[in-house]
């Protein structure tokens, strides 16, 4: 398998798995699909408002935004949570 088609494997689970956890339909998911093919996750979420969403959507997603860059924090900050396969994870 080559590196893009990876890269959109692994986009389309990301849009699967966000839409099941935020109980969006697969029109929603197909376009959240679309946007992380085209732009990336990281800049789908730092530029939410040119997904062009209806605002409760926007909102879950924000809501997402918030949990990620928390996360982020602590990984910056080298707090370990557990481990994985015998590696440490940092949050």
């Amino acid at each position: 398998m080559n590196l893009e088609k990876l890269r959109e494997t692994e986009y389309r689970k990301c849009a699967v798995l966000l839409a099941e956890l935020l109980d969006l339909d697969a029109g929603i998911e197909e376009k959240i699909e679309k946007c992380f093919n085209r732009m990336g996750i990281k800049n789908f979420f730092q530029h939410l408002e040119s997904a062009d969403l209806a605002p409760e959507t926007s909102e879950k997603l924000q809501s997402i935004q918030t949990l990620i860059d928390i996360l982020d924090n602590k990984r910056g900050a080298g707090i370990t949570c557990g481990k994985t396969h015998g590696i440490p994870r940092n949050f």
